[in-house]
Protein backbone atom coordinates (compact mmCIF):
# COMPACT_ATOMS: atom_id res chain seq x y z
CA UNK A 1 0.00 0.00 0.00
CA UNK A 2 1.25 3.69 -1.28
CA UNK A 3 0.87 6.01 1.52
CA UNK A 4 2.72 8.50 0.09
CA UNK A 5 6.49 9.77 0.17
CA UNK A 6 5.94 11.86 3.52
CA UNK A 7 6.09 8.42 5.37
CA UNK A 8 9.05 7.19 6.35
CA UNK A 9 8.71 3.61 4.06
CA UNK A 10 9.92 0.27 6.27
CA UNK A 11 8.40 1.16 9.63
CA UNK A 12 5.66 -0.86 11.17
CA UNK A 13 2.48 0.71 12.41
CA UNK A 14 3.27 -0.29 15.62
CA UNK A 15 6.99 1.75 15.47
CA UNK A 16 5.44 4.50 13.58
CA UNK A 17 2.60 5.65 16.32
CA UNK A 18 5.33 5.30 19.14
CA UNK A 19 7.26 8.03 17.44
CA UNK A 20 3.92 9.57 16.55
CA UNK A 21 1.62 9.35 19.80
CA UNK A 22 4.22 11.46 21.80
CA UNK A 23 3.74 14.41 19.18
CA UNK A 24 -0.11 14.00 19.41
CA UNK A 25 -0.03 13.83 22.98
CA UNK A 26 2.54 17.08 23.10
CA UNK A 27 -0.02 18.58 20.51
CA UNK A 28 -3.15 18.06 22.34
CA UNK A 29 -1.00 19.62 25.24
CA UNK A 30 0.09 23.06 23.63
CA UNK A 31 -3.48 23.14 21.78
CA UNK A 32 -5.49 23.07 25.45
CA UNK A 33 -3.01 25.43 26.59
CA UNK A 34 -3.98 27.55 24.31
CA UNK A 35 -7.87 27.01 24.43
CA UNK A 36 -7.07 26.95 28.40
CA UNK A 37 -5.47 31.03 28.23
CA UNK A 38 -8.15 32.31 25.53
CA UNK A 39 -10.56 30.82 28.11
CA UNK A 40 -8.89 33.10 30.93
CA UNK A 41 -8.09 35.71 28.35
CA UNK A 42 -12.03 36.25 28.03
CA UNK A 43 -12.19 37.05 31.95
CA UNK A 44 -8.94 38.90 32.48
CA UNK A 45 -8.76 42.77 31.59
CA UNK A 46 -8.12 43.85 28.56
CA UNK A 47 -4.08 44.15 28.91
CA UNK A 48 -4.42 40.23 30.15
CA UNK A 49 -6.18 39.57 26.68
CA UNK A 50 -3.57 40.68 24.72
CA UNK A 51 -1.29 38.81 26.86
CA UNK A 52 -3.75 35.18 26.40
CA UNK A 53 -3.89 36.26 22.78
CA UNK A 54 -0.07 35.99 22.41
CA UNK A 55 0.84 33.06 24.72
CA UNK A 56 -2.26 31.37 21.90
CA UNK A 57 -0.89 31.77 18.72
CA UNK A 58 2.60 31.05 19.81
CA UNK A 59 1.26 27.22 21.35
CA UNK A 60 -0.94 27.35 17.74
CA UNK A 61 2.64 27.90 15.63
CA UNK A 62 4.15 24.48 18.11
CA UNK A 63 0.73 22.47 17.54
CA UNK A 64 1.81 23.42 13.20
CA UNK A 65 5.11 22.55 13.72
CA UNK A 66 4.42 19.64 16.02
CA UNK A 67 1.74 18.45 12.80
CA UNK A 68 3.94 19.29 10.10
CA UNK A 69 6.58 17.28 11.89
CA UNK A 70 3.95 14.12 12.75
CA UNK A 71 3.02 13.94 8.89
CA UNK A 72 6.95 12.55 8.06
CA UNK A 73 5.64 9.72 10.02
CA UNK A 74 1.81 8.85 9.51
CA UNK A 75 -1.09 9.84 7.14
CA UNK A 76 -3.28 12.42 7.67
CA UNK A 77 -6.12 10.98 8.51
CA UNK A 78 -4.50 8.64 11.47
CA UNK A 79 -2.80 11.81 12.71
CA UNK A 80 -5.68 13.95 12.86
CA UNK A 81 -8.19 10.95 14.79
CA UNK A 82 -4.97 10.05 17.46
CA UNK A 83 -5.10 14.51 17.70
CA UNK A 84 -8.90 14.70 17.71
CA UNK A 85 -9.29 11.92 20.12
CA UNK A 86 -6.29 12.97 22.93
CA UNK A 87 -7.57 16.23 22.82
CA UNK A 88 -11.36 15.44 23.56
CA UNK A 89 -9.63 13.45 26.75
CA UNK A 90 -7.47 16.22 27.18
CA UNK A 91 -10.43 18.90 26.96
CA UNK A 92 -12.13 16.93 29.72
CA UNK A 93 -9.98 17.04 32.30
CA UNK A 94 -8.83 20.43 32.16
CA UNK A 95 -12.51 21.46 31.86
CA UNK A 96 -13.37 19.29 35.43
CA UNK A 97 -9.50 19.98 36.88
CA UNK A 98 -9.31 23.84 36.26
CA UNK A 99 -12.94 25.01 35.35
CA UNK A 100 -14.79 23.22 37.17
CA UNK A 101 -17.03 21.66 34.92
CA UNK A 102 -18.96 18.63 35.45
CA UNK A 103 -18.12 15.18 33.99
CA UNK A 104 -21.57 12.97 33.65
CA UNK A 105 -22.05 9.22 32.18
CA UNK A 106 -21.52 10.74 28.64
CA UNK A 107 -18.45 12.56 28.99
CA UNK A 108 -16.95 9.32 30.45
CA UNK A 109 -19.04 7.43 27.42
CA UNK A 110 -16.95 9.92 24.96
CA UNK A 111 -13.82 9.45 26.25
CA UNK A 112 -14.39 5.85 26.02
CA UNK A 113 -15.51 6.01 22.51
CA UNK A 114 -12.13 7.77 21.99
CA UNK A 115 -9.64 5.59 23.23
CA UNK A 116 -12.25 2.77 21.13
CA UNK A 117 -11.81 5.04 18.17
CA UNK A 118 -7.74 5.53 18.54
CA UNK A 119 -7.46 1.89 18.80
CA UNK A 120 -9.29 0.74 15.81
CA UNK A 121 -7.62 3.16 13.42
CA UNK A 122 -4.38 1.59 14.81
CA UNK A 123 -5.97 -1.53 13.31
CA UNK A 124 -6.68 0.15 10.70
CA UNK A 125 -3.23 0.74 9.79
CA UNK A 126 -1.57 -2.18 10.94
CA UNK A 127 -4.02 -4.07 8.82
CA UNK A 128 -4.42 -2.18 5.51
CA UNK A 129 -7.19 -3.09 2.68
CA UNK A 130 -5.71 -5.38 0.18
CA UNK A 131 -7.67 -3.89 -2.55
Amino acid sequence: MDQGPEIIQGLSPNQRIRIVLPMIIAIAFFECYAQYTLKKGRTEGSRQKWICLGSAAIAYAVVCYLLYTSYKYDGIGHVNILWSCVSIILAYAVGVSFFGEHLNKYGYAAMLFACIAIYFSHLNDEYPSQT
